[in-house]
């Protein structure tokens, strides 16, 4: 009996730390750094050839990286959903994103090398959380509220 309480904690335990260590895109509180995320594994080479439809964000809390918003559509809960382009030297991510306008909330909801994938990748990032003290996230959250028709709520 002990034997086999002892796999189970063990088996769990190697379960919860596979989950918890595979996304090098995220730091300790689980949230996806997307400055950094062109330079994970999340990533891939950035194609010779690839005309972006989609507008170049500002973003002056990162001049290292352009970041393009590629698609938005509203929500029934009335957030936006974005599809964000990330280019940092030779390579590429992308992020699908969610933000509460009138709640200057925001989260990823997913990552991945490609467009396409974006679309059903899960990056657990947890709940729509305050974009307060988080620069390039309120940068991007501010375009994409615009574009959206829903200006970003003030501080």
């Amino acid at each position: 009996m002990r034997t086999m309480m002892a796999m189970g904690v063990m088996t769990g335990a190697l379960m919860l730390g596979a989950c918890g260590t595979s996304d090098a895109s995220s730091n300790d509180g689980g949230t996806v750094v997307l400055r950094n995320l062109a330079e994970t594994e999340v990533a891939a080479p950035k194609p010779a050839r690839l005309d972006i439809v989609g507008d170049l964000i500002p973003t002056p809390s990162d001049a290292r990286s352009d970041y393009y918003l590629l698609r938005h559509r509203s929500t029934l809960a009335g957030t936006s959903i974005a599809i964000i382009r990330q280019e940092h030297d030779d390579r590429v991510a992308y992020a699908r994103t969610e933000v509460d306008c009138g709640k200057r909330l925001f989260h990823v909801v997913g990552v991945a090398p490609t467009r396409g994938r974006v679309e059903s990748d899960v990056a657990h990032d947890g709940p729509l959380r305050s974009i307060h003290g988080m620069p390039l996230r309120e940068e991007l959250a501010r375009y994409v509220c615009e574009r959206s028709g829903t200006p970003l709520a003030g501080a």
